[in-house]
Parts: structure tokens; C-alpha cells; sequence
């Protein structure tokens, strides 16, 4: 090919139109004759995920009811199962700081990282299970965010850190009769 055909070539490559680019298109919300409703926005088909729109539960997450406050309630119905998921999740992500019992006394605190409050203080004997959530998602002091983790899998740890809480200051109406029976015969 010589220099003035490979000129040629190029000269007629830049001239080509750019029909996909240059194509008609409607702006959008722009009135749209082709539809009989005359909208160029259309609805969305049964069953699509909306782009952008996928977090409209805010109990589910954010751990919040329609007021912005902390709910107390889980979003769905807690099983086995999920406590079972809670209890593994809580071990991979949450007994390098806390411990395997929520004590604040995990392997990283004994290698001086600073100690988080144990599950069992006062000031966390209570608190509704949103702002447990969202501690959980967003993070606080020097706890880092973890929102990476599925959001049933975060609500499942806080289900767990619940029963960890609840392991330690049981009180002993709750129990049953042969668990009282147990605590009677341990006190002798």
C-alpha cells in the first residue's frame, strides 16, 4: 500500500458517519409520540430491580423505622439457621476485636489494639437492635464499617451478639425449669 492510498484510507475512515452516536433518541421524560401513553419514560417490567432504587426498606438497611429512629424489631423472622450464620460470621469478622464472647478481649485487643466495649455493659443491655445494625454498618470510634457484609448477614452477627448478651445476664425467669433446677444446685 503506498503512502497516498494508506492518506486515502484514512481521510475516508475519519469522513464514515457515526450513525450510533448521531442516532435519534427522546431526552429523558420528553413527550414521545411512538408509546400510546405519549411517555418516553416506561415502567419497569414485573420482577426488575430498579437501578438505584434497591434500598427503599430502611428497617431492612439501615436498621431505622419511617421516623428515622432506631427499630427494635428484625426485619425478618430469626431462626436457627440465621443465629447458626450469625454465630460463623460473628467468628470471621467480629472475635479479632470483641473475643468469642463479646468481652472486648479478642487476639487484636491482646496485641494492643484498643479494646472495645464488652456486649455485656450497661449501656448496651437494651439498646433496640437498630443501632446495633447500624454500629455494625457504619462502624464507630475505632471500629472500622461493615457494610461489605451482606445486609442479612449483619443483621444475623447482631441476632448473635443478642444471644451473647443474653447468655451472660440471663435472668433466670427466661429459663427453664430444669436450667433453674441447675442454678439451684450450683449455688450449694
Amino acid at each position: 500500500m503506498s503512502r497516498a492510498d494508506a492518506v486515502a484510507l484514512l481521510l475516508a475512515l475519519a469522513a464514515c458517519e457515526q450513525e450510533m452516536r448521531d442516532q435519534a433518541r427522546l431526552d429523558p421524560l420528553e413527550p414521545a409520540a411512538f408509546f400510546a401513553d405519549d411517555m418516553e419514560a416506561r415502567t419497569l417490567p414485573a420482577g426488575v430491580v430498579p437501578r438505584g432504587q434497591a434500598r427503599l426498606d430502611r428497617h431492612l438497611w439501615e436498621g431505622r423505622a419511617a421516623d428515622g429512629l432506631f427499630v427494635g424489631t428484625y426485619p425478618f423472622t430469626i431462626t436457627r439457621a440465621d443465629l447458626a450464620r450469625g454465630e460463623q460470621r460473628y467468628a470471621i469478622h467480629c472475635t479479632p476485636c470483641h473475643g468469642r464472647l463479646g468481652a472486648g478481649d479478642g487476639v487484636a485487643v491482646r496485641r494492643g489494639y484498643p479494646a472495645p466495649i464488652a456486649f455485656t455493659a450497661a449501656r448496651l443491655q437494651g439498646v433496640p437492635v437498630g443501632h446495633l445494625f447500624d454500629v455494625v454498618t457504619h462502624g464507630r470510634a475505632t471500629m472500622p464499617d461493615y457494610d461489605h457484609i451482606d445486609v442479612h448477614d449483619r443483621w444475623r452477627i447482631v441476632a448473635w451478639v443478642q444471644v451473647l448478651q443474653l447468655s451472660q445476664h440471663a435472668p433466670a425467669a427466661v429459663l427453664g425449669a430444669d436450667d433453674r433446677a441447675h442454678l439451684v444446685e450450683a449455688d450449694r
